[in-house]
């Protein structure tokens, strides 16, 4: 990488932690002077905290911005207002320059754009934090989504990794009981593993859309690998109404219920009964067509889980519904929760927490985004120390088609959606 632009890279990360770090530390230390302790309401301060975060991202993107949705899916660790702010980075993203996208793409495939492509279309149909997707036609003459990995990543990758450890490891050193961050920086670590390779994205796609081969209403696009590599992917273009747009389902006669329903059907299926599972259910990657079918899009975060998550899954929603407190001590264990003091019946007060967002106190099915952002600020608040990154994936999940129902104005059940699977 040139010098000059590590260096640029490298102060713009250093000066945001430093001006976040203070943000935080300033009131405290003035707090010390004239005798008042810490600050109790903080809110104003995560959001502001959270706003440097999210502008330093967008101007040197790559990393930066992948690590701020990284902490805007663990709302077991953060407070809402980071949440609330960082989410943005999913949908704020700037395109990269078609010049940029066109040398990738000559370069990946080994000749000229237009011995590959009809038409490719300059401005992008999407922009993500490492790719961006557009629109095209083959020289045969179908249609395509052409998903570009941007150029020069990976030195970016290696450069923004090396500077978020080295600040996570000064954050600790300098805090008496500081937020371990450095997992998070693994954890990112892990998840840019998967999603720089489109190779794998594609073999990614392959399985889903072989698991719901004889499900006519699940649509998947089929990769073209003749015209795919590492850091290009040309897929089928499939298109539809965005999952979140309740006037245009409606336009077309899809009841949004049963958008939801189904939605609740696909994810249980991979979740419970599959064990793989495609982890970013967010609206940019959900669509519905006219005739109700669902697609999904984007599978670089796709998920192996653990052998038996499932069943302990399972087993925790039984426990909730039949209120046994020992069954849900049982399965958050085999879940592989564990607590400072050794304690299980922290376990029981989680559960219970989550529990009294529903009107009845026991879990009847639902889902619904209180109860899984009461689970997160459950666990940030007990002396929970392992929080199983699958179990914050698949929480995410939850929570996102959760928001998915709201949006729509309905509720997902996944009690019925497991009988719809099972009966399919």
């Amino acid at each position: 990488m040139n010098p000059a632009r590590w260096l640029y890279r490298s102060g713009r990360i250093a000066g945001a932690a430093a001006a976040v770090y203070l943000l935080y530390k300033v009131p405290e230390w003035v707090g010390k002077l004239l005798g008042r302790g810490k600050p109790a309401e903080r809110d104003a301060t995560h959001r502001r905290a959270a706003r440097v975060m999210l502008r330093t991202a967008l101007d040197i993107r790559g990393v930066t911005i992948k690590f701020c949705q990284v902490i805007g899916t663990r709302a077991d660790l953060f407070p809402r207002p980071f949440i609330d702010v960082l989410k943005q980075c999913h949908d704020a993203v700037p395109p990269r320059r078609f010049d940029e996208i066109r040398t990738q793409v000559e370069r990946e495939l080994g000749q000229p754009l237009e011995a590959v492509y009809r038409d490719f279309e300059r401005e992008p149909i999407a922009a993500a934090s490492l790719a961006q997707v557009h629109r095209a036609v083959l020289c045969d003459g179908r249609e395509v989504a052409v998903k570009v990995q941007y150029p020069d990543l990976e030195p970016l990758v290696r450069t923004d990794i090396a500077n978020l450890r080295r600040l996570a490891t000064v954050y600790r050193r300098l805090e008496r009981d500081p937020l371990d961050l450095l997992p998070l920086v693994v954890e990112l670590t892990d998840h840019l593993a998967l999603e720089v390779d489109f190779e794998r994205e594609a073999d990614c796609a392959e399985r889903i859309r072989a698991l719901f081969a004889k499900d006519g209403t699940v649509v998947v696009p089929q990769v073209h690998r003749a015209w795919s590599t590492r850091r290009v992917l040309t897929m089928e273009l499939v298109e539809g109404i965005k999952v979140t747009d309740k006037a245009a389902l409606e336009a077309q006669g899809i009841r949004p219920d049963d958008v939801v329903q189904e939605l609740m059907r696909i994810y249980t299926r991979m979740i419970l009964a599959a064990g793989f599972f495609h982890a970013d259910p967010h609206p940019g990657n959900l669509f519905v067509q006219p005739n109700g079918h669902v697609v999904l899009l984007d599978f670089g975060l796709s998920k192996e889980l653990p052998e038996g998550f499932g069943l302990g899954l399972f087993e925790l929603m039984f426990s909730m519904m039949t209120l046994n407190e020992a069954a849900m001590i049982r399965a958050f264990q085999e879940l592989g929760f564990e607590t400072k003091t050794g304690d299980p019946t922290t376990f029981v007060a989680i559960a219970h927490r989550m529990m009294d967002r529903s009107d009845s106190g026991r879990f009847e099915g639902e889902f619904t985004k209180e109860m899984t952002d009461e689970l997160f600020d459950a666990i940030r608040e007990n002396p929970v120390v392992t929080v199983p990154s699958d179990f914050v994936l698949v929480g995410r999940v939850f929570s996102l088609l959760s928001g998915i129902a709201h949006t729509l104005g309905s509720r997902a059940n996944v009690l019925e959606a497991m009988g719809a699977s099972t009966a399919g």
